[in-house]
């Protein structure tokens, strides 16, 4: 599956706004899967069980009982600049949690990147 299937691009990320969601920005230098662990325990409210992982990222991403928004957005404003072989686990863990939730589920993910940025992450995702 392309990231075209599973990713939400717009012409303009930073100008990407809804209602009625909890919106997760991911924005700048974030070089270490460790930083980006960081940053979305932060920016999504992770429960203090998260294990800074990328098994308890997925694991978190198809469980947001903490949550009361339905829609859960992480919105890329800033790409991260991660190794490749990181960036591809990243990538895979995003689009394997997006497409794991199914209509009808308490809870929605989205993840949005910039139009600018489509080639790169569909790239990263096929290991190129």
């Amino acid at each position: 599956m392309v990231a075209s299937n599973t990713f939400t691009f717009v012409p303009d990320v930073r100008a990407f706004v809804t209602s009625d969601a909890l919106v997760a920005r991911v924005a700048g230098d974030i070089r270490t899967s460790q930083q980006l662990f960081d940053l979305l325990y932060r920016v999504l409210t992770l429960p203090g069980y998260f294990g800074f992982n990328w098994n308890a990222l997925f694991d978190c991403l198809r469980d947001f009982h903490w949550i009361n928004e339905r829609m859960v957005l992480i919105v890329h404003d800033d790409v991260p600049a991660l190794a490749l072989s990181e960036m591809k686990i990243y990538l895979e863990v995003l689009r394997d949690a997006v497409t794991d939730w199914k209509p009808g589920e308490a809870h929605a993910l989205q993840v949005v990147f910039d139009e600018k940025d489509r080639a790169r992450i569909e790239n990263a995702l096929a290991g190129a």
